[in-house]
């Protein structure tokens, strides 16, 4: 009889240390500890093209409303704000070889948060992803020297089954307010003007706002789909079909957005790793399968310069993994670095923000210091439901 081989994986199962059981690994305090070693590399600031946008992207369609996903929270980008980088875990610097590819400290602490993404739940009629939101505006007229902070609640609803609406609700308590008490005095020394201009602007237009308190305002819902066509990646209109058709396929998902970066040259941002950096992002709060998530991760992963910003603090006092790429020269606050914080177990997206690294002079007379928030999208609420939100937070 032919003697019976030994099974090679039982034997080295058992010959595994007990420390080393995946069953013990996964999701343990270990696990996210390890992660969180993997720390930031060295950063650059890289020069910006002509054209680089402030940050947004269109969530909606361009035919029915576009939804700004630029975030805050008030009480962060009030006076003393020490910027996004929150409370780090301290660890070693890592090394990059100099080729200019995504530095491996980067690169792998977001793999590892790819790797952690739950699976979603059962679908239902709608979509819906809750932010809360901000940006900081830097005023030219009618006196320059102080900056505003607008901030509102926004509701996403996608309609993924024929014939139910998709809706956007915009202006939930929204504010538009001094940011700091010197910005207040400025203001008032100016007298208090409801009626301001933004300095900066790509094409050297300015752009009007209006001092308001959330009192002031009512939230406007906003039908965004037309027909079956829910959203937009890049300048496509697609339906829910089409997201669920997205490739789970890092590799393949890449070459998707590249395809759609070429058709959307005409867009306000022409870089393309800024570019492919906010449609992945963007992807993440979309209906798509949670492969496809997992797979815009990765693809944020590879771009150059990633970096980790180990564990941060996002913008609602939520800990995360941070990561952003090097930063760029924008005309409305100078040098800004882009940031993702990411739920290191379950890799749910908390926050999508931009942090200054250098102030152009103008921001600086406003106010604005290295490490200001100026920026972000914090998603407070993602989930499938089968109802249409109320315009309530």
């Amino acid at each position: 009889m032919a003697r019976k081989r030994p099974d090679v994986m039982k034997t080295l199962a058992k010959a595994r240390p007990e420390e080393l059981d995946p069953a013990r690994l996964a999701g343990s305090e270990r696990a996210r500890n390890d992660l969180f070693t993997i720390m930031a590399g060295p950063r650059e600031t890289r020069e910006a093209p002509a054209a680089v946008r402030q940050f947004s992207w269109r969530w909606a369609l361009p035919v029915a409303a576009t939804a700004v996903a630029a975030a805050v929270v008030v009480g962060t980008l009030a006076e003393g704000t020490a910027g996004s980088q929150g409370t780090r875990t301290s660890a070693g610097p890592s090394s990059t070889d100099g080729s200019g590819q995504a530095p491996a400290n980067g690169r792998l602490a977001l793999l590892n948060v790819a790797a952690q993404l739950d699976r979603t739940a059962s679908e239902g009629t709608y979509w819906q992803v809750t932010t809360r939101s901000a940006s900081i505006g830097v005023i030219a007229e009618p006196a320059s020297g102080f900056s505003v902070v607008s901030s509102e609640t926004q509701q996403y609803s996608y309609g993924v089954k024929s014939g139910t609406p998709s809706l956007w609700v915009s202006g939930i308590d929204d504010s538009t307010q001094p940011r700091t008490a010197r910005d207040k005095q400025r203001w008032q020394a100016a007298g208090s003007p409801k009626e301001l201009t933004l300095a900066g602007g790509e094409s050297g237009g300015k752009l009007g706002l209006r001092i308001e308190s959330a009192d002031e305002n009512r939230p406007t819902t906003t039908t965004i789909n037309s027909g079956d066509r829910i959203a937009a990646l890049g300048a496509r209109n697609v339906t829910y079909a089409d997201l669920q058709k997205l490739p789970g396929d890092p590799a393949k998902l890449k070459q998707v957005l590249a395809d759609l970066y070429k058709e959307d040259r005409g867009s306000e941002i022409s870089d393309p790793t800024e570019w492919t950096w906010q449609q992945a992002a963007g992807l993440i709060n979309l209906p798509v399968r949670d492969e496809v998530r997992a797979a815009a991760y990765r693809v944020i992963a590879d771009l150059p310069g990633i970096v980790s910003l180990g564990e941060v603090a996002d913008p609602t006092g939520r800990k995360g993994a941070g990561f952003a790429l090097p930063a760029i020269n924008t005309p409305d606050y100078g040098a800004v670095r882009s940031e993702l914080i990411v739920d290191a177990g379950t890799g749910a997206l908390l926050a999508e923000q931009r942090t200054v690294t250098k102030p152009s002079t103008a921001a600086a007379a406003a106010g604005i210091t290295a490490g200001t928030l100026v920026d972000y999208s914090a998603t407070v609420k993602a989930e499938w439901t089968d109802r249409q939100p109320t315009g309530t937070k």
